[in-house]
């Protein structure tokens, strides 16, 4: 189950106009809802402290809302074409990115319509995600979908276009209930395009699974569906079910699944810091030579590269010739028997 989105009052913003709100009260339906009913209660009484607007305050809120937005669409040089929405107009801009008073006031505006207009619907919010209540997914998740769905509408609403903002949300709040339903229960949230995929997977799996009377092997939906088998057996893991790790193991009392997640692959720490330790070892092998030797030894060895280098690689980028390059490798590994003739002495062992 997710955390609700739970909104915070709209600041006190000189300029913005709130006469007009339509207090209405709220009934808390929550004994009915099995999904926890503390926690939807709860929620219920926060989003009834938030009055709903009435058409005329709707309306002027929207008109405030494109004077400020027109204000810094000018100031931040967009195109005159560009739609006053908040998602076009602000973005991502921080209140601190604009240089002057007037610019933050219509900023601080802006941003107090778009929280007035999330609070003030998010009745209608919970009343879509009631609608869609006991298929499959908890109440607080179908509630948590349609807040996010409320948020879009609010990012992309025009005022310009003189329609009422209830009237534009609604589809959006709907839209967002419905593709979590598509998407069905999962801590992972599945793509919609693979949704889609793996809802067309299913029917021609349950299909060839009749015709042939055993379950189809990845090669033969991949035939049946244009795909390769590559994009089957993905989605074949995407469709496995989730499993908590609290969930116990058959073989024992005591333990769960988590308990056994830490096998004999997992990195250890000692692990971690070999990689650190060689390359400390031979910087401290190669510092006894010279630049050259130490070069030439890098590159032969493929010490901090993709790969070892031939005599002739190395004889063309630096301009010796390929005896020449073979001579230094020679006297650097004879030097460095001399000096070493135990490295476990330098490793510690």
């Amino acid at each position: 189950m997710t955390d609700l989105a739970w909104t915070e009052p709209a600041p006190a913003v000189s300029g913005l106009d709130t006469t007009g709100e339509t207090p209405i009260p709220w009934s808390a339906k929550a004994s009915k809802d099995t999904e926890t009913p503390s926690l939807v209660t709860r929620y219920f009484t926060e989003a009834s402290r938030h009055p709903v607007l009435g058409e005329r305050a709707e309306r002027k809120l929207g008109r405030q809302l494109a004077r400020a937005l027109a204000s810094l669409r000018i100031a931040l040089g967009h195109p005159d074409n560009t739609a006053l929405t908040l998602r076009d107009v602000i973005g991502n801009r921080r209140e601190e990115e604009l240089d002057s008073r007037r610019l933050r006031r219509c900023f601080r505006i802006a941003e107090a319509c778009r929280q007035r207009l999330i609070q003030s619907n998010l009745r209608l919010a919970v009343h879509i995600a009631r609608r869609h209540n006991g298929r499959h997914l908890p109440l607080t998740d179908l509630i948590q979908e349609a807040n996010i769905g409320l948020i879009k509408a609010v990012e992309r609403f025009d005022p310009e276009r003189g329609f009422r903002f209830t009237t534009y949300a609604y589809w959006w709040v709907s839209e967002e209930v419905k593709r979590s339903l598509k998407r069905g229960p999962g801590v992972v949230r599945t793509p919609e395009n693979m949704v889609d995929d793996l809802r067309a997977l299913n029917a021609v799996q349950q299909r060839l699974s009749s015709e042939l009377g055993r379950a189809p092997e990845a090669n033969a939906l991949a035939a049946a569906l244009g795909w390769s088998a590559q994009h089957v057996r993905q989605l074949q893991r995407r469709s496995l079910g989730e499993i908590s790790t609290d969930t116990p193991l058959p073989d024992s009392d005591d333990l769960v699944v988590g308990d056994r997640l830490a096998g004999d692959e997992m990195m250890q720490p000692d692990a971690l810091l070999e990689p650190r330790d060689q390359r400390r070892i031979v910087s401290d092998i190669l510092s006894h030579l010279t630049v050259r030797e130490q070069d030439v030894l890098s590159r032969r060895f493929g010490l901090n590269r993709p790969e070892p280098e031939t005599l002739q690689i190395i004889s063309d980028q630096l301009g010796l010739s390929r005896e020449r390059i073979r001579q230094i490798e020679k006297r650097a590994l004879e030097r460095l028997r001399q000096a070493y003739t135990n490295l476990g002495d330098l490793t510690g062992n």
